[in-house]
C-alpha cells in the first residue's frame, strides 16, 4: 500500500466469522510516523492502534471479525510504501 497525503485504505474479502491473530504494517522507512485502524462495515472503529514509527507488529490478538472490513494507514509522515499482513483464523 501507497500512502497519498498521508493515508491510504484498502477492504478486506468478505470474513465468514473468524479472529484476527495477527497483525503487521511496515513502512519502507524506519523513521515513518503512521497510525493504523481497522473498521467494520458501518465504518465503526474495530481497533485502533496510535501512532507508530516505522513498524507495528501485534500478535497474539483474538478480535472477532465478520464481513468486509476496512484497513486504514492515516498520518504517515512522510508519504511511504507499506507491506501489510492480516491473518485471520476461521
Amino acid at each position: 500500500m501507497t500512502t497519498s497525503s498521508g493515508s491510504v485504505s484498502t477492504v478486506t474479502l468478505r470474513i465468514q466469522g473468524g479472529l484476527l491473530r495477527f497483525l503487521y504494517v511496515k513502512a519502507n522507512t524506519s523513521t515513518t510516523v503512521f497510525r493504523a485502524n481497522l473498521q467494520d462495515e458501518d465504518g465503526d472503529n474495530i481497533v485502533d492502534w496510535g501512532f507508530h514509527t516505522g513498524m507495528l507488529n501485534e500478535i497474539g490478538l483474538a478480535i472477532p471479525l465478520t464481513g468486509r472490513n476496512t484497513f486504514q494507514i492515516t498520518n504517515a509522515s512522510p508519504d511511504d510504501v507499506f507491506k501489510v499482513k492480516i491473518r485471520v483464523e476461521e
